[in-house]
């Protein structure tokens, strides 16, 4: 058994009991005040100095090796969703409407007891490892916030490392992918402008409704005939609003989605054919359209150096037959994307599925179980990886 694994073993009872403690007392993005507290009181526990950079939410901890050398980064997020939890554990969430339904506590607990572990490493690691607990990831927007305050600058990190929890894997295994690995996301808000008038009389108006269900349907030929069958893009228009009544055409309709992509290239390109079939197809029909385009977070592309080396710390903390390559990239996305613009980087899954079916749910869903099995494989490759790199 290894370093790593045999301090793990140690430490397991400690980090169940905190990852409950997490679990119990979610708190929403740029809310997570008393997470961020109780991560401090642990990393000062451990040994670990933390940061006097500012953040207003969040904690960036910092063990400094035995000798000097090179430094790393790894990442876990802290916050939670507006949801109410549905998931029957013993230790359920205790603030109403709130919780842990993306297993962000599972990540913070494997971090925390990665840096436990690490810390009784000390004096083998030559370097640096900061040890990020990051805010607001679901609002994508925390590791702005991280790059603002100057911790790139200030630290040099030579890579990023962040970690996930996927239902589709077992529980004890963690899945890895070069490349692309989550997508981007955009948000466009289009405001369709025609001419109001009497549902009787619909040659005097210039109607929005059917200008928006014309350009909401050839919207998609942009995924069935521009974007390349083995590339990946999403468009979901999710929310149209437009009139007040069943026989008034309204002035405008207002129609509102989501895009995502894996590749800077593809991201391009539906900006530019959505606001192309936009424009023209509501010139065809007699009207006018505003277009918003918001872009939100780039696409998570893994460098294939540092999924090496998560690889060969997995293999060898958890084993080889513990190491899932995923077939394809998740069109979910992640704010950690917003690192790798600064430095190379990963992030790799931890396998969260048992027999019970709750824990297949998926994520964001209140019912959803995780098996805890994974802060320990998350926290093993973290340790190994760091111990790996800079010995």
């Amino acid at each position: 058994m290894s370093k790593v694994n045999e301090l793990i073993q140690q430490y397991t009872s400690d980090a169940l009991e905190i990852r409950r403690h997490i679990h119990r007392h979610p708190e929403l993005s740029m809310e997570e005040k008393n997470t961020t507290e109780f991560i401090s009181q642990q990393l000062l526990k451990y040994g670990i100095e933390i940061s006097d950079i500012p953040f207003k939410s969040g904690v960036l901890g910092i063990l400094k090796g035995g000798e000097n050398g090179h430094t790393i980064l790894l990442r876990a997020d802290i916050d939670a969703l507006p949801m109410v939890e549905k998931s029957g554990l013993p230790f359920t969430s205790e603030n109403t409407g709130v919780c842990h339904s993306c297993g962000h506590d599972i990540h913070t607990t494997a971090l925390l007891l990665a840096a436990r572990v690490l810390t009784s490493l000390r004096d083998e690691l030559k370097g640096t490892v900061l040890f990020l607990f990051q805010p607001a990831e679901e609002r994508l927007s925390g590791s702005q916030m991280v790059i603002d305050s100057g911790v790139f600058e200030n630290y040099h990190p030579d890579f990023a490392v962040g970690l996930h929890c996927w239902p589709d894997i077992p529980a004890g295994t963690i899945g890895i992918r070069r490349g692309s690995f989550m997508a981007s996301s955009d948000t466009v808000k289009l405001t369709i402008r025609g001419k109001g008038g009497h549902g009787a009389h619909p040659h005097k108006s210039i109607d929005p409704v059917m200008t928006s269900a014309y350009i909401l349907t050839e919207l998609q030929t942009i995924i069935s005939r521009t974007i390349a069958p083995l590339d990946s893009a999403v468009l979901t228009i999710g929310k149209i609003t437009g009139g007040t009544a069943a026989n008034i055409i309204p002035d405008e309709v207002v129609m509102e989605g989501t895009v995502r992509t894996v590749s800077n290239e593809t991201r391009a390109l539906m900006e530019e054919k959505i606001r192309q079939i936009v424009s023209h197809g509501a010139a065809a029909m007699g009207g006018e359209c505003d277009i918003v385009y918001q872009k939100g977070v780039p696409a998570v592309v893994c460098d294939n150096h540092v999924v090496d080396l998560i690889e060969q710390a997995a293999t060898e903390e958890l084993g080889a037959d513990h190491v899932v390559t995923l077939a394809t990239p998740s069109m979910g996305s992640e704010d950690f994307s917003r690192y790798l613009e600064k430095v190379p980087g990963a992030m790799f899954r931890i396998g969260t599925r048992n027999d019970d079916p709750a824990s297949s749910r998926p994520l964001h869903n209140a019912g959803i179980v995780f098996d805890e099995q994974a802060i320990t494989s998350g926290a093993s490759v973290f340790a190994g990886l760091a111990l790996r790199y800079l010995h």
